[in-house]
């Protein structure tokens, strides 16, 4: 804790079973106190209440002792992107293309478009930083994901609308558009009644209770 607040890192690994203060506690601390540190537990007991509790104070990798190289690397490359998602640096992921199998680029992807799926994005941002060509990510995605990018993004984007027309009712649905990155309300009514088969309107009218 105190090298936490004299350093401020952006990232913490931290076991479960320590003296003093566990992993758990510890990382509710985190979440409490400096909710913009990732924090990634390690643990020897494949224990899913450790995992439930962990997601709640908004761990973002819980790895399983023993910890391969290949597990902690492709950990690692997730928070790099988050990372860069949130401090919007333009420079060069800090991800050796070398040691990235297919699956690991396509787990990335999927963490790249996750975090950035609210802006207006393109894998070409991701294959200049990753060193990729996009056709090559997007077919690589599709292999592991079983969807395109397009889709997965249409999915996420359409998911966030209906919590936010649903448990957000005083919303204009032109600003839940622009919300999950839909700039042109007329194309979001478009897009979410095609996955929907409703308008965003009539969507909001058929889940509210009078």
């Amino acid at each position: 804790m105190a090298l936490v607040e004299a350093f401020q890192p952006h990232l913490l690994i931290t076991d479960i079973k320590m003296p003093q203060m566990d992993g758990l506690e510890f990382t509710r601390y985190l979440y409490t106190s400096y909710p913009s540190i990732k924090a990634v537990i390690l643990s020897g007991y494949n224990d899913f209440t450790f995992a439930q509790q962990a997601l709640r104070y908004g761990v973002k990798d819980f790895l399983l002792k023993p910890i391969s190289a290949e597990n902690l690397n492709t950990c690692l490359q997730k928070i790099i992107i988050m990372l860069d998602a949130e401090y919007s640096d333009t420079a060069a992921l800090a991800i050796d293309a070398h040691t990235l199998t297919k699956e690991d680029i396509s787990n990335i992807t999927e963490a790249y478009l996750r975090e950035n799926f609210k802006k207006d994005i393109s894998l070409g941002e991701l294959s200049d930083k990753l060193g990729f060509n996009p056709d090559y990510i997007s077919r690589t995605f599709k292999k592991y994901k079983k969807e395109s990018p397009i889709k997965y993004i249409t999915k996420l984007r359409i998911n966030e609308a209906k919590q936010l027309l649903i448990h957000h009712h005083q919303l204009d649905i032109k600003i839940i558009g622009e919300l999950v990155g839909y700039n042109d309300p007329f194309y979001f009514s478009r897009v979410f009644k095609a996955n929907t088969g409703l308008y965003p309107s009539e969507y909001r009218s058929h889940h509210i209770t009078p």
